[in-house]
């Protein structure tokens, strides 16, 4: 009896675990540092049909800056197939790791540079399963990418009878180059209630200013102490960018507020 006994612990404690609802190790996204492994290591048996997975962030459309923080959030959507639970894993990479990223809502970084769900956040709700973690873009190059790989589980317990997908997103650098001013020019006040004015060297110049959405709310020639109501702009936060005919230009953030 006894020795029955101990060959049943035996039996069981050599059974490798049949899932990973805190969230897989290092190297699950998909990505190249992943070598392209995803969960489908472990779990297989169900095929890709409406299951999806979407990318989003808080990145505007003129793209992100350096040593920023942004908001990822990444989403299963089952489709209307029946999933009960899903995980994901996603990494940031262009030639290897880009930024850092710290753990938000549902999620745990793994192996430094990886993000994963928690056992908390597995759980299938109206068809949906969604993340979020922050990334800092450090001194990441153009054309970074964001990878995910997404599990959908039947929550049988074991590694059949589930379905892996993959996704990715490639982030544009801003190219408006903060930091990088060759011109000496006076933008005040900011932030701005009505107007903001600027000094500005001689010379031809054109004056543009951009929405965070890209779209331009503004141009006029540029001259010094040349004066531009933001009465009618919406509060917020907008690109100012001027450029003198000889190469010169200047970019600078602008607060629109309306404090009356």
């Amino acid at each position: 009896m006894k020795l029955r006994y101990a060959l049943a612990l035996l039996a069981i404690a050599s059974l490798p675990a049949l899932t990973n609802s805190s969230g897989p190790s290092g190297g699950k996204s998909g990505s190249p540092a992943s070598s392209g492994e995803t969960c489908s290591g472990c779990h297989s048996g169900a095929s890709i049909t409406t299951q999806s997975i979407s990318i989003t962030t808080d990145i505007p459309a003129t793209g992100f800056e350096p040593n920023t923080n942004y908001l990822i959030t990444v989403t299963n959507s089952t489709g209307g197939v029946s999933h009960l639970k899903s995980g994901f894993q996603a990494s940031v990479e262009s030639s290897g790791h880009q930024g850092s990223v710290t753990a938000g809502a549902g999620t745990k970084v793994v192996s430094s540079s990886y993000v994963t769900h928690n056992s908390s956040s597995n759980s299938v709700v109206n068809g949906q399963a969604s993340w979020n973690f922050v990334w800092n873009s450090g001194s990441a190059p153009n054309a970074t990418t964001i990878y995910a790989a997404g599990l959908f589980a039947n929550g049988n317990g074991t590694t059949s009878g589930d379905a892996v997908a993959t996704q990715s997103l490639v982030l544009t650098r801003s190219s408006l180059g903060f930091g990088e001013e060759q011109l000496a020019v006076r933008t005040f006040p900011n932030p701005a209630d009505g107007s903001i004015t600027l000094e500005m060297p001689e010379g031809l110049s054109v004056v543009r200013v951009f929405s965070l959405s890209g779209a331009e709310v503004f141009r006029a020639p540029g001259f010094d102490g040349m004066r531009i109501a933001t009465i009618d702009w919406p509060a917020g936060t907008y690109i100012l960018d001027l450029r003198q005919a000889d190469g010169g230009f200047y970019r600078q953030k602008i607060q629109v507020v309306h404090r009356n």
